[in-house]
């Protein structure tokens, strides 16, 4: 590929990470904080990463992306897990600590040179299981907030930050291989500026709590979403793929609501797990 056009399809790529993550977001601010539990673990910047690295590359790229993606993504709950675990420590220590983990998780896996998605898949929920059930088993209580307030400047800098990722996933994928693409797609963009957020809006015991709705939220969704759009971009190409596998995560995302919907009629809103009501 001309180097011309790879630079036009990462600013392209990067404009849709800001708009995906933008939005998303502004969502959760425009809703409460409690729903960001579910929005923001919803998948997003890593679907728009494959969809580019299909763009850019070929539909054979963004398959081979798959299996990487859920990868990825199972070392990115191991993020949320360092980020949440410690009972006593500043927001700075633990999100260093949980980013360095990240990154050296992913470039372990990234490494690895596994190409099988037949094992990727199987692994990916082992490990992601593993570490909800610690996260879960930590005690960490949950909190309830009121909504947050919007702001433009918050918005922007979200985005960035999102563009970021998506745009490095895709030259990643050019440069080291679609596999390693996919692993990079499922950095933690949103995690990562919204718990930065909800620590300096509501305190950090309610970013703690929010790290537990992300990971029952991703993992109900974002494994189930890789799946599909594996055998989806194989069918009907990456642009139809991303569509259907949106589709087809329905299910799952309407229990992850069950899950982590805020409850209560104070006007607050909860962001923590809490048990289905009933019908």
């Amino acid at each position: 590929m001309a180097p011309e056009i790879l630079l036009v399809r990462l600013a392209l790529a990067f404009g849709s990470g800001w708009l995906v993550v933008a939005l998303v977001t502004s969502v959760a601010d425009a809703y409460g904080a409690g729903r960001a539990g579910f929005v923001g673990g919803l998948p997003s910047t890593g679907p728009v990463g494959l969809l580019f690295i299909g763009w850019s590359q070929s539909q054979a790229a963004a398959v081979q992306a798959t299996v990487g993606f859920p990868l990825g993504f199972s070392v990115t709950f191991a993020f949320l897990l360092i980020y949440a675990l410690p009972k006593r420590a500043a927001f700075g220590p633990r999100m260093a600590a949980a980013l360095a983990c990240w990154l050296a998780l992913a470039a372990l896996v990234a490494a690895s040179g596994v190409d099988e998605f037949g094992l990727a898949l199987p692994v990916s929920m082992l490990v992601a299981s593993t570490v909800y059930l610690a996260l879960n088993g930590a005690g960490i209580r949950d909190v309830a907030q009121a909504r947050t307030t919007f702001s433009l400047a918050r918005m922007a800098w979200r985005g960035v930050l999102g563009g970021c990722v998506v745009a490095a996933a895709v030259l990643l994928s050019a440069l080291a291989g679609p596999m390693v693409g996919g692993v990079f797609a499922a950095a933690p963009a949103i995690w990562t500026t919204s718990l930065y957020f909800a620590n300096k809006a509501h305190g950090l015991e309610f970013s703690r709590s929010l790290a537990k709705s992300f990971m029952a939220v991703g993992m109900l969704t974002i494994i189930p979403y890789a799946f599909a759009a594996r055998y989806l971009f194989m069918d009907v190409g990456v642009w139809w793929g991303t569509a259907l596998a949106y589709v087809a995560i329905i299910p799952t995302a309407w229990l992850a609501w069950r899950l982590v919907r805020p409850t209560g009629s104070t006007g607050q809103e909860a962001s923590g797990l809490h048990e289905p009501q009933a019908s």
